[in-house]
């Protein structure tokens, strides 16, 4: 059968099986909805998710991209004729205020499926101290993404263990080096999270019960005595040499030619590594996940990923009249069914439940079909979601197996929110993303010992405050005691995925 004709006996399939109405706003017929998003891999136009999504709602959608921030800053600024506009949290962030944004909380009184289907969590960081909502946001789950994942066939043939300390983590690396003569960590990363967890840091803006305020990791003595443990690795090559240039291509090759045994890594990672690893002879090939490491009180920080992650906004151009419609979209794309369906397929044809109600992708048609189907969310559906999103991580058994490890390790001594995850305030918009280049480009030279530590530290920090970190401490101090339900939000470690999975969270 054609691809033509497969869509077409497709979009038939899912209209019958799901009770979609065809002529779902004929009296719009003809209008069209415009959505600038970021750059993609696909044209979504040509998607045929799009054709699904119009015959199930009968709202025509037309997408438009831009390249890169400077061309959305433009693209917001020269007054965009788009009905809704992409942005990441941190541009969000950065052009809302600007006033970028329409308000719309009159018009979500009339669509209260948007409001009911997103967390209350993404309300509470849109919404100001005057009631206007100026987005649809997306809000993440408590999440554990990744950590460094190694070769389970080479630590179980060298007799390795998973490390749970710093000192165990550095016997580890030693003996990776003498009795393989393999690369035992490779990476990029001027704060690698599962070591840096070992010296008390976590996120680069912590609260100070001590201070009752928000402080840079900086402040934390721990920030120094990892940065001169990263460099003793380096010096004694016990990390890549390579690790101050390495860019995404050089660790998979080394990863994936078994040049090295170790990397940060994700569920999203592993399987083409492990792919390239078997095609070339590795065949018992695979990958497990150290968690972060326990500090010295035995505290282990891992970070989890319950944030805004996106917004879509109805941008200041837009007619009032045109609002009403456009957010009418958005309803039909939270609706339950509509949300399973661009996200998973046709069950039967894509995808397959399980007795609890899990689906499992039937390959290879949901890989040569559904690929790009969660680029159609616009926000997140809180109930479906975390069912729907299983079909994309198995999508393979590597991709899987490395989710659920990772998780289920983490989960047993709990996960560390982030008391900003929420947060959205002027000083954090103007200098957190510049901050920390200057942290990560200077923790870089001490890692790779072109500059000193102990020499260079002091006058380092204070170039940090004079550079706005002072504000965004005292930014970040004031939103936090104005917002206590949104602090509350963001150290919650709940995670609809434990439930999926069976494991709990401690």
């Amino acid at each position: 059968m054609s691809k033509r004709l497969l869509s077409l006996a497709l979009a038939l399939a899912l209209a019958l099986t799901m009770g979609l109405s065809l002529s779902a706003g004929a009296e719009e017929e003809g209008r069209v909805i415009n959505i600038l998003l970021n750059a993609q891999a696909v044209d979504l136009n040509e998607d045929q998710i799009a054709g699904w999504l119009e015959e199930k709602t009968g709202f025509k959608v037309h997408y438009d991209y831009y390249a890169n921030n400077e061309a959305l800053t433009l693209a917001v600024a020269n007054g965009t004729d788009a009905d809704l506009v992409f942005m990441s949290a941190a541009m969000y962030q950065t052009l809302q205020p600007k006033g970028a944004a329409k308000d719309i909380s009159t018009f979500l009184a009339d669509q209260p499926t948007i409001v009911e289907k997103i967390h209350a969590n993404g309300w509470k960081y849109d919404t100001d101290e005057n009631g206007a909502i100026w987005g649809i946001p997306s809000v993440d789950d408590a999440v554990y993404t990744g950590g460094t994942v190694y070769r389970t066939d080479i630590f179980a043939d060298y007799g390795f263990e998973e490390p749970d300390t710093v000192d165990e983590f550095y016997q580890l690396l030693k003996d990776i080096k003498e009795q393989t003569g393999l690369i035992p960590l490779t990476g990029n990363e001027a704060v690698q999270p599962v070591i840096a967890s070992g010296f008390g840091i976590s996120y680069n803006l912590v609260y100070d019960a001590e201070t009752d305020s928000v402080q840079s990791y900086l402040r934390n003595p721990g920030m120094k005595e990892y940065l001169a443990f990263m460099h003793k690795l380096y010096e004694e090559e016990l990390i890549d040499p390579e690790w101050p240039v390495n860019k995404g291509d050089n660790i998979n090759e080394k990863i994936s030619s078994s040049k090295a045994v170790m990397t940060m890594g994700y569920h999203w990672s592993t399987l083409n590594w492990v792919n390239a690893l078997v095609e070339t002879g590795d065949e018992d090939a695979y990958f497990k996940t150290i968690i972060p490491l326990k500090d010295a009180n035995g505290k282990r920080h891992t970070t989890v990923s319950n944030s805004v992650s996106n917004v879509y906004i109805v941008p200041a151009t837009a007619n009032d009249e045109d609002v009403p419609y456009t957010l009418a979209m958005v309803a039909s794309r939270l609706d339950d069914e509509t949300y399973w369906m661009f996200n998973d397929g046709i069950e039967g044809t894509h995808y397959t439940k399980d007795e609890e109600g899990i689906p499992t992708p039937i390959m290879p048609i949901f890989g040569e079909t559904m690929t790009y189907g969660d680029k159609f969310q616009i926000g997140r559906n809180q109930f479906v979601h975390p069912y729907s999103w299983m079909a994309r991580v198995h999508k393979s058994q590597v991709q899987y197996d490395t989710f659920y490890d990772a998780n289920s390790k983490a989960a047993k001594d709990g996960f560390e929110g982030s008391v900003l995850a929420f947060a959205s305030f002027p000083a954090y918009s103007e200098y957190n993303a510049a901050l920390t280049t200057l942290c990560n480009d200077y923790f870089m030279t001490i890692i790779a010992g072109t500059e000193d530590l102990e020499s260079s530290w002091d006058d380092f920090v204070t170039e940090w405050e004079q550079s706005g970190g002072l504000e965004l401490e005292q930014g970040a101090t004031e939103w936090y005691h104005n917002n206590p339900d949104l602090v509350a939000a963001g150290q919650s470690s709940y995670s609809p995925y434990a439930s999926v999975f069976g494991y709990e969270i401690n």
